[in-house]
């Protein structure tokens, strides 16, 4: 039962719904079995329990909206995610658990949550040249322009724009993939800003990773971004991958923001970055090369510059299908005897990863790591060819 006016409304009831559910196409958000149990006190919907499915996981809230736009519709809605699957998409995918709080005043709307981050997924993914660009800033003529920073379409009405206070914290399982990338992450980012203009704070810092190039595959051993708050958001990066080609080190060197990434080449001992390169892609002198491996040289830089695009990721695919955490090919390695393998890995908890790598010629291994807190790890390797180790892995970044 309804009376009153719009302004100050009166009502009276209950409100009870369930096997609901709830889509977000954008970031392919599906949450299953909705439940909503609540009773309306004068001009306040008053939310008991709200319970459904995201995923695996829970979302669970509590909280009253208020109806009445004299009030400005003041709203106070604390929700409780365990190990929800709030994004599920081709490029983006995540599962959190925290709590989050919604609340909109005199002062205007607010989210603010603590989300610790379970396994979030990446896919760095680019345009194809012949796409049509979404122009940015485009209005119609007459169309009055809106304060960047506004927070409500009308003076006391239901905002639009939300003020952003949240805080994400992975301690491990953020994977990156794209461009030749596999790596994970640790991180720990503040949004903040509003919906239409949030600010990044915060850094990743690199758990393990391999880089492919031109057939090859290096080892990511240092790995570093960081958000200054800038909008639109454009991280500075610090990374090195490394690799042995025919007794010479070789490293790729990232350095600068996410928009002009600077890439340097370097090795030991010392050798001209062209030469390098070569080394890098064709295991020969610069000099020694012919004309259509000079095409190839200008492809494989594009790739790693950024120029390639998503396309088929068999990888992927059998990652995904498979329910692991990572999937890699390993070279051969003629100290152990292991000839090119496939290494599959899962977390069996926040703290232990285990990874077993197998090869044609019937050698197996498994290796364990057991992180015994940020910056020491055990880590233990036993199989058919290479027997059993042991060692202690400390590190840090200064």
């Amino acid at each position: 039962d309804f009376s009153g006016r719009v302004q100050t409304p009166q009502f009276a009831g209950i409100l009870r719904a369930n096997n609901l559910t709830y889509i977000n196409e954008q970031y392919g958000t599906r949450i299953n079995n909705l439940a909503v149990s609540g009773r309306f006190d004068a001009s306040h919907l008053e939310i008991v329990q709200l319970s459904g499915r995201a995923g695996d996981g829970t979302v669970t809230g509590s909280g009253r909206i208020g109806l009445a736009s004299a009030a400005g519709f003041p709203i106070d809605l604390n929700l409780q995610f365990q190990n929800a699957q709030l994004a599920r998409g081709d490029d983006l995918g995540a599962t959190v658990t925290g709590d989050m709080a919604i609340t909109n005043g005199p002062s205007g709307g607010l989210i603010r949550a603590d989300l610790a981050l379970g396994e979030v997924r990446y896919q760095i993914v680019r345009q194809a040249a012949t796409e049509v660009r979404q122009l940015a800033g485009v209005r119609r003529r007459g169309e009055p322009i809106p304060p960047p920073d506004q927070v409500a379409e009308e003076e006391g009405g239901m905002p639009s724009i939300w003020q952003l206070d949240l805080r994400l914290r992975a301690d491990n399982r953020v994977y990156v993939a794209g461009m030749g990338l596999e790596s994970e992450w640790s991180t720990d980012l503040r949004v903040e800003g509003t919906t239409a203009t949030p600010r990044i704070v915060g850094e990743l810092e690199l758990i393990r990773g391999e880089l492919s190039l031109a057939g090859r595959r290096f080892e990511v051993r240092r790995g570093h971004v960081q958000f200054t708050g800038a909008r639109p958001p454009n991280p500075r990066i610090d990374l090195e991958a490394v690799s042995d080609i025919e007794g010479v080190q070789v490293a790729i060197v990232v350095t600068g923001s996410s928009t002009n990434p600077q890439i340097a080449f370097t090795s030991s001992p010392n050798l001209p970055q062209d030469e390098v390169v070569s080394r890098i892609l064709f295991g020969s002198s610069v000099t020694e090369i012919s004309a259509l491996q000079a095409v190839q040289l200008a492809a494989s830089l594009n790739t790693l510059r950024g120029g390639g695009g998503g396309g088929l990721n068999p990888m992927g695919r059998l990652r995904s299908a498979t329910g692991l955490n990572r999937i890699r090919i390993l070279g051969a390695d003629q100290t152990t005897g292991r000839g090119t393998a496939i290494a599959a890995g899962m977390y069996l908890s926040d703290d232990i990863y285990i990874e077993i790598v197998t090869d044609a010629r019937g050698f197996t291994a498994t290796q364990l790591e057991v992180s015994l807190s940020r910056a020491l790890s055990l880590l233990s390797q036993f199989g058919s060819q290479s027997g059993t180790n042991v060692n202690l892995r400390y590190s840090r970044d200064y």
